[in-house]
């Protein structure tokens, strides 16, 4: 039999014989295209081969496609433009960065994905701004996520004009928007107490502990979730840079031990071991214990389904956190209602407003109340200084008492004179 050299047609010898298949390269079979057996008739299969290659060249030029088979991104198109930047630039991004601009990118792509990216000029975004500004059915106008989306527009065109594949950026510059108002919630030591007292309510010990670790060490709620038991050990003596700070957090536990969580802050990539004290300590103490009896190496986990709130995969772990946040929901719903019920309206509209991600800017809030001087807020957070300053500067109020306390810290911190020894001696 002669060599055939169709492309992707194979012949096998099988015990019935020769038989042959139309074989999709890795590339094909990625974007959807199947392998097909095309029987043991060579001159039929052969047919068979070159009709499904003609269906591959239509779809190249961008043509109709078989159901399953992805819509091919032409050639500097904006679809093509995305393809090749996710591709370089995904790898780089936290996976919930990723998220953020797979979601507007996708928006991007449903505006132009099959124009060229040198056809789109000022007046094209222009119109798309205006676009996402016009309100929605609900009369609702989505001013956050038309400004995030058409920063994501900017930062794709800076990426194709710096590698070649868009001549300018019609995005650049000012698009006359108005820049979101950036969250500016904290949770107040009454919405700290309802929200424990809620989750110790609705039975949710585990909840209670997520939270309290949210607002005392200040970390992101992807990095709580995925906290493994691992990471909470006893921090050693020699750790501290002066023996003195650590009797005195050793000398405030029943047990007389210095317990903390182990973290990788990741603008440095060093690990800091920040202790867990007193009341928290106790929460996250409860939550290991119920995570252990249940057989996971995760601390938090969702007590409904008694599993961790993170998975291998992407959906799942999208699933887990969308059940995350409605399990905090409910508890700050239930502690909202409490204290609405307790005629307290002004703190049941802040709990009704508070997002678990406000824990962590809470945390800065609370250290920065009592004097804890920025670098340090920052190593127990990971936060960069300026965002430390940044923080403090919008949320922290200034009050009659953190002026006594640094009166206060100022005398006690003072150096004593030997007269002035001798005089109180």
């Amino acid at each position: 039999m002669a060599k055939i050299t169709i492309p992707y047609f194979r012949a096998k010898k099988t015990a019935g014989g020769v038989r042959f298949y139309w074989q999709p390269s890795a590339e094909l079979k990625a974007t959807g295209w199947k392998a097909m057996s095309l029987g043991q008739d060579e001159k039929a299969a052969i047919s068979a081969a070159r009709a499904r290659n003609d269906e591959v060249r239509v779809w190249r030029s961008g043509g109709a496609r078989p159901r399953d088979v992805k819509k091919i991104a032409q050639r500097h198109t904006i679809d093509a433009v995305i393809a090749e930047f996710e591709k370089q630039r995904f790898s780089k991004l936290a996976e919930n960065t990723r998220k953020e601009y797979a979601a507007k990118l996708r928006t991007i792509s449903r505006w132009a994905g099959d124009v060229r990216i040198d056809a789109i000029t000022r007046k094209n975004v222009l119109a798309f701004r205006d676009a996402l500004y016009a309100p929605r059915k609900d009369g609702i106008v989505r001013e956050t996520s038309a400004f995030n989306t058409l920063k994501v527009l900017r930062t794709l065109f800076d990426w194709a004009k710096k590698n070649e594949l868009a001549p300018t950026n019609p995005a650049a510059g000012d698009l006359d928007v108005s820049i979101p108002a950036p969250r500016q919630q904290f949770a107040s030591a009454l919405a700290r107490d309802a929200l424990v007292a809620a989750a110790d309510e609705l039975n949710r010990p585990n909840m209670a502990a997520a939270m309290i670790l949210a607002w005392t060490i200040g970390q992101r709620e992807e990095d709580l979730l995925k906290l493994v038991q691992t990471r909470y050990t006893e921090l050693a003596a020699y750790e501290a840079d002066d023996p003195a700070v650590y009797a005195r957090i050793a000398a405030r536990e029943a047990d007389g031990r210095v317990m903390g969580v182990r973290l990788r802050q990741g603008k440095t990539d060093r690990w800091v071991g920040v202790p867990v004290t007193g009341e928290a300590r106790a929460h996250l103490e409860k939550a290991l214990a119920g995570a252990r009896s249940l057989g996971l190496a995760t601390i938090l986990y969702d007590e409904d389904r008694e599993r961790t709130w993170t998975a291998q995969k992407l959906v799942d772990r999208q699933t887990r956190a969308a059940q995350f946040q409605r399990s905090f929901a409910a508890i700050r719903e239930k502690a909202a209602a409490t204290v609405r019920e307790q005629g307290d309206q002004d703190l049941a509209i802040e709990i009704a407003d508070l997002q678990f991600r406000d824990f962590r800017r809470t945390c800065v809030v609370v250290m920065g109340q009592r004097g804890i001087p920025d670098h340090l807020i920052s190593a127990i957070t990971g936060h960069q200084l300026d965002t430390v300053k940044k923080i403090l500067e919008t949320y922290l109020p200034r009050t009659t008492g953190m002026a006594m306390l640094a009166v206060d810290l100022t005398n006690e911190r003072a150096p004593r004179s030997a007269e002035r020894d001798i005089r109180r001696a």
